[in-house]
């Protein structure tokens, strides 16, 4: 079973890009040495230019929890100054997933 975390990040007015920056390196840094980690996709929205989605993947309930006080916590932490409010989670059980990249000659 892969369980996946999804973060909703609200940035303040202009400060997506800096704020994201940072949050991208520190998930591309942290999260790779977290055990149970399985991948992560992030999301800038189109619509509205101050909001991130991260999806982040877990081998279990365990790693999942363990992730969220330690690598989610510290990450948030640092990007707090670029918020207008403290991210939306919301925890799932991943049904299927597939990536899928077309090969062009």
């Amino acid at each position: 079973m892969v369980l996946a975390r999804i973060s909703k990040f609200h940035f303040k007015e202009g400060k997506r890009e800096d704020g994201f920056s940072e949050l991208d390196l520190m998930l591309n840094e942290r999260t790779r040495e977290a055990k149970g980690f399985r991948g992560f996709i992030s999301f800038l929205s189109l619509e509205n230019t101050n909001v991130a989605l991260i999806v982040t993947l877990w081998e279990d309930e365990e790693s999942l929890t363990a992730s969220e006080k330690a690598v989610f916590a510290d990450a948030v932490e640092k990007v707090l100054p670029f918020l207008k409010e403290k991210p939306e989670l919301e925890h799932y059980r991943v049904f299927s997933t597939e990536m899928y990249t077309r090969r062009t000659l």
